[in-house]
This record gives C-alpha cells, structure tokens and sequence, in this order.
C-alpha cells in the first residue's frame, strides 16, 4: 500500500470513528496495521460486521488527505500511534488514541512527573483557591499540570500553572479547532504556549457529552496520579477517577470543605474507598519520588 503510515491512522480513525475500541479489537488479528487497512479497504476483512464493512466503504484516503492538508495548513501537528513523539504512558491502556491532534510542545506529554488536576465545572470559591494553589506549587517544581480544559478547576488548574512558568496540558472533548468553551481561543493559545493541546477528536468536530467521560481515560494515563479537588455523588471528575484507577494510577483527594454538603460527597465517598488523602501540595510531591 503507497499511503503512509501516518495516513492509514488517520484513516482508520475515519472509518472507525475516535476511541472506537472496535479498531483495536480488529488490528488484535494482524501483525501489520497497512495488511488490515488493505484488507478493509477491498472489502477483505472477516473480522468486521456486515454493517461495519459498509461504514467503513464510504471512507476514503482522500478524507484522511483532506484532514493531513488541514492540520499542515494550521500548524496542527498529527501524532499517530507509531510517531516517536507518541507518550508510552498511552501505548498500553485501554483503546489508546490512534491519532491525537495537537499543538504545543509535545514533549511536556512525557514529562517523567505529572499530576491531572480535575473537579467540578461549578466550584466553590474555596476549591478554585486550592487547586490553584496546588497546581502553581507543582508547576514551579517540574511537575506537568494536566487537566481537561473546563471552566471551574480545570481552568483554575491551568491558569496557575501558567502563571508560575510551569507547563499544562489541556485534552479536549472536542476538536481542537472547535471553540468550546465558547470565547476560549485565545486561552487556549496560552496553554498551548505553556505546554500542550491535544485532542483525539477531528479539528473541527463538537463536542458531545459523551466525549468528556471519553477523553478522561487520556487525561489520567497522561499523569502519575489524579487530584480531586471538588467531587459531588453524581461528577464527571468520578470517570475520571474510574480511569485511574482502572490504569493503576494514585488517587489524591481534598477533604470536604464541608461534610454535609452535597458538592463535596464524591470526595467523602472517594477517601472513604481508601484514596489518599492531601493536605498541602508537598504530600503529592512524595508520592511522585
């Protein structure tokens, strides 16, 4: 097969879809990825549905082109899962990103120390002020402050980070392209200058609800360990923690600011489970020796 390695990824991730673990299911019966995508492009693949078969022909190298010229066009650099730059902490958990679209410096993704920082969307006062003070203390140490993008924590988290000189890095539930929240562009510009953006997700692609639950298994193999700032019974931040735990990760959690509120029941839940429990940013610290 002529097209490169590079632009079968981008292909199969067209015919699959972004983190459709279908694609790893089928590539599990190959030793090569260009065999399988020349299988399934002639219509050749018995390990495919009927319905997946006719999915997948509508789909040509010429989309993935189109999508190549795209990201060359504005400076967004397309990592593969066979690109040197490519993290190892993503190689081996469950359905890796085939591609990631990203900008930034792609080397802060491998940093050999980092923390995802995550909570909730609607934050109390108190809990933006300690994940900024948390997340600015790691930056200054060398720590990669990682999160996803969202207003409340995730923002407190890399706004400080950036404000101490540190390195973050944003992974979106939407395409990088794609201005959610709405009015964003320019901050994440300044993420990207103090780190990273990267999203699995097409340039342009919405966001969905369920890109977010989806996304988070990147933001927590990204990291050695996850900080809970702010969790309610009924959080996303909880996905993210499944993720964590899921890939053997360590899980840092802030007690409640208050123990009979509702806001902060999914940390009481989370400490009472048996995560670890952080008083000051130098308990996490240990942890990452």
């Amino acid at each position: 097969m002529k097209a490169d390695s590079s632009l079968l990824w981008i292909w199969l991730s067209i015919a699959f879809s972004p983190a459709n673990k279908r694609l790893w299911d089928v590539l599990s019966y190959y030793d090569d990825m260009s065999e399988m995508c020349a299988d399934l492009m002639n219509r050749q693949c018995g390990y495919v549905t009927h319905k997946e078969s006719e999915q997948i022909a509508y789909c040509s190298l010429s989309q993935a082109e189109e999508i190549e010229r795209y990201c060359h066009k504005r400076g967004i650099y397309i990592m593969t899962r066979d690109d040197p730059l490519y993290p190892e902490r993503l190689k081996n958990i469950d359905c890796p990103p085939a591609v990631l679209f990203c900008r930034g410096d792609l080397q802060c993704l491998s940093q050999k120390k980092s923390v995802a920082v995550v909570g909730s969307r609607e934050a109390s006062n108190y809990s933006l002020a300690v994940a900024q003070e948390f997340s600015a203390y790691l930056a200054c140490q060398g720590v990669t402050v990682i999160s996803g993008f969202a207003v409340g924590i995730d923002t407190a988290a890399h706004t400080a980070a950036m404000n101490t000189g540190g390195k973050t890095v944003a992974v979106l539930g939407c395409g990088i392209e794609y201005d959610y929240p709405k009015n964003t562009m320019g901050f994440r510009r300044s993420v990207s200058s103090h780190g990273a953006v990267i999203s699995e997700y097409f340039p342009q692609a919405k966001p969905v609800p369920e890109n977010f639950k989806v996304r988070n298994r990147i933001v927590s193999a990204l990291s050695d360990g996850v900080l809970v700032v702010q969790a309610g019974t009924k959080s996303g931040t909880l996905n993210t923690v499944n993720h964590a735990m899921s890939q053997g990760k360590e899980v840092f959690v802030i007690p409640p600011h208050d123990i009979l509120c509702t806001d902060y029941a999914g940390q009481s839940a989370l400490l009472r489970d048996g995560a670890t429990a952080v008083y000051a940013p130098h308990d996490i610290l240990y942890y990452l020796k």
